[in-house]
């Protein structure tokens, strides 16, 4: 994966942070949106939580790194599930790439709501989770059509599935640190 870093160490470590108290879930969700956007070099990476059954899902903006400000922001965006065929995508391949939004017939049920006011080009997303059900997504995003390369969707879906793991070995040791971000 030449120029994309392996995700793994730093949210091991972040996670490490979590547990001992030195920064919040939110905190470190916007240090790994920050280095996810800076080593694909889209324009913003966000968090999601997800909640609701199918058909009626929400999406809700956790954290969020905008690269043309350089800034981490918190979570302060809800959206509805529309058509389904994002969610249904994202349930069946963990990931959802698309190199131009606007002529996606799958995103055509957000393009006025979401695409549009948020000029959301492209679009890489990987869903994270566990038992076949969607918990949370990482979405990364680009004012102009953008071909994403395969090393960049590989180093999404890894992060993904550290997520996934680092939440079920969370559950597992019943820690109830969280405040809410990645590591929810």
């Amino acid at each position: 994966m030449t120029g994309v870093p392996n995700f793994h160490f730093l949210m091991r470590d972040l996670a490490h942070e979590v547990d001992a108290g030195r920064v919040t879930d939110i905190e470190a969700a916007g240090k790994v949106a920050e280095a996810i956007q800076k080593a694909l070099k889209c324009m913003y990476v966000t968090f999601w939580s997800v909640s609701g059954q199918a058909g009626q899902r929400v999406m809700r903006s956790v954290a969020a790194y905008d690269g043309a400000r350089e800034l981490a922001v918190a979570g302060a965006a809800v959206f509805p599930e529309s058509g389904g065929g994002f969610f249904d995508a994202l349930v069946r391949e963990g990931c959802y790439v698309c190199g131009d939004t606007f002529a996606d017939p799958v995103l055509q049920g957000v393009k006025e709501t979401m695409l549009v006011p948020f000029n959301i080009r492209a679009l890489l997303a990987a869903s994270y989770g566990g038992h076949g059900e969607v918990q949370g997504i990482i979405t990364c995003t680009n004012n102009i059509a953008r071909k994403w390369r395969s090393s960049e969707i590989t180093a999404v879906r890894k992060c993904a599935a550290e997520i996934s793991t680092l939440r079920a070995q969370r559950r597992l040791l019943g820690n109830s640190l969280s405040t809410g971000g990645f590591l929810e």
